[in-house]
This record gives C-alpha cells, structure tokens and sequence, in this order.
C-alpha cells in the first residue's frame, strides 16, 4: 500500500482567512485526506453602529475606529471576519436595546454562527468540487447543535461526529464533544459518559491497529492537554496545568489505536505516545490569522513522517 498524506487542522473559531487557507492547503500538500475537527464557532460579535450618515463606528480589539464610508466599512470586515469575529451592523438604537435583552443576543450570535459554517460548506463545495482528497468536518465542544444540519449537507465535505468512517482502509471514529469546562459549552461529557460513548464507537472497529481515534478532546496527563491554569476565571501568568480527558487517555490505552488526532488545548501543540498510539495536537493560532495544521505520512500501520505546518 503507498503512504498516504493526512492534513489535520482543528479549532478554526471562526476564522475566515484560516479556513480558505485550510482549503488551499489540501492541493498544495498534495493531501489524499484532509480533517478539521472543530471548534468551527467564532467566540465574538463585534457592533458595527451606523450613524445614519454614510460613516460607522466600532471598537476591534480593544481600538475605538471611525470609518468614513462604505469602502472603508467592507475593509475593517474583512479584518473582522479574518480572526474569527463576527461583525454586526448596526444603530444605535438597536444596540441599546439588546444590551438589555440577552436572549436576543444570543439569537444574533447563533444565527451569525450557522451562516458562517454555511458559507463554508459552500465555499468549501465550490473549491473542492474536483479534488481528489477525502474531506472530513466535525464540529467541537463551543459548536451549537444546530450546526450538525449545516455540515451535513455539504457536498464535499463528510461529517464524521460520532461515527465509524472509512478513511482510505482505515477506520475514524470522531468524538466532538470534551469533559467538563468552566464555559459550560454545548458539547460536555463528564469522563463517565466520555468513557461509554467512546466505548460504543470503539465496539465498531473491526482492526484496531488501522483505527484512528478523531476526538477533539486530547488525552489527559500528556503533552497535548496542558493550558494556562486558572485562577477566579483568568489566566495565572506562567502556571499551566493538565485539562484534557481521562476517559480519552484511558481509553487510547486500552484500544491502542494506530493514531490518535486532538485539539481543544490551543496552546498545546505537540505530539505524543501513548503505548503504541500516536497521539497529535496541531495547536491552534486562529486569531492571528494564522492556520496549524500538521503533515502525517502514514503507510499500512506506520507513521513515516509528521510535520506541524504554519501559515
């Protein structure tokens, strides 16, 4: 069997430029099976007010910008939309209505959400509509529910949550959900449900040493999971500590699959094993602009090369 290029990026957030330059990547790799697994969901809308007179007003990134017209308008969006934000035109008047109404905040986020997992699943369609790698999506733990309808009807790119896919003779089980967070997001699992449910994917491989564990949550205790540590909700400058799941390390011990794909920790970009498993995590740089990713060179049941890409 000749090896097979793998690309893997994962927790995009929302970043435009970092999803066109996933896009990119896959022909410029030369990929025979591309993955992103979530988070796809930006964390941030950013109030766009309309003044009524041709000019805008925002603030970006802590930055008060007045924007003189329309031209300079669509620019300041293209910033916005690059780094996974989600920008807002609006008044005024509207704005200090929703600053009492949280529900309709929410309303706005999600519906901003939805259109741009949409866009993608188009753009994606559009671009990718000969190419001949096998594309695979999955949302992430910050991804609403409701996304799982827009991923499945794309053309080109395969939703794989909670599945057992075909990867070119391989076997992908994809988990998108993680254990608890202090964010209380969409997807949680505490490690009791983590471990049943990863043991009820893993009762349909057929070959565990051609699996592949995808699961956005990364092994606990590893070099994958550690994350700056947190005190009364903010980040203590220099402590880190281990977050990822011990269902998932326990269960990557147990199975021994060939390779195990993870993110969800930003900051730990890192690769390691774990008994026979190859465990990854590309790290994520989304609001720079900035597209992680990693190069596997696989081959029957050995991984002959990784290389953490960037840019």
């Amino acid at each position: 069997m000749r090896p097979i290029k793998l690309f893997f990026v994962t927790d995009l957030h929302g970043s435009e430029l970092c999803f066109r330059k996933f896009i990119s990547a896959i022909s410029i790799y030369d990929a025979d099976i591309a993955i992103v697994l979530g988070d796809l969901a930006g964390k941030m809308v950013v109030p766009m007010y309309d003044n009524g007179n041709g000019t805008y007003d925002c603030n970006f990134l802590g930055q008060d910008i007045h924007l003189n017209n329309k031209p300079e308008l669509d620019q300041q969006l293209v910033k916005i939309n690059a780094i996974g934000f989600y920008p807002y035109v609006t008044d005024k008047a509207e704005a200090d209505r929703l600053r009492s109404n949280q529900d309709d905040v929410m309303t706005i986020f999600h519906r901003l959400i939805n259109e741009r997992v949409k866009h993608w699943t188009e753009l994606a369609d559009e671009k990718l509509k000969n190419s001949k790698a096998k594309i695979f999506i999955a949302p992430g733990n910050d991804d609403p529910v409701e996304m799982d309808d827009i991923l499945a009807a794309s053309n080109v790119m395969q939703p794989c949550a909670m599945k057992n896919v075909d990867v070119l003779g391989y076997e992908m089980i994809t988990i998108a959900h993680t254990s608890p967070t202090p964010w209380d997001t969409p997807r949680e699992w505490n490690e009791q449900d983590m471990a049943k449910n990863i043991d009820k994917l893993a009762g349909t491989i057929k070959n565990m040493e051609r699996a592949i564990f995808n699961f956005h949550d990364p092994p606990y205790g590893t070099m994958l999971d550690y994350a700056p540590k947190l005190r009364d909700m903010r980040q203590s400058a220099g402590e880190t500590e281990h977050v990822g799941s011990k269902a998932v390390f326990e269960s990557i011990q147990k199975y021994q699959p060939f390779l195990g794909l993870h993110g969800h920790i930003h900051e730990s970009r890192a690769v390691q094993k774990v008994g026979r498993t190859f465990c990854v995590n590309p790290g994520s740089e989304y609001g720079e602009g900035i597209l992680r990713g990693v190069l596997l060179t696989i081959a029957d049941t050995k991984m002959k090369s990784y290389v953490f890409t960037s840019g």
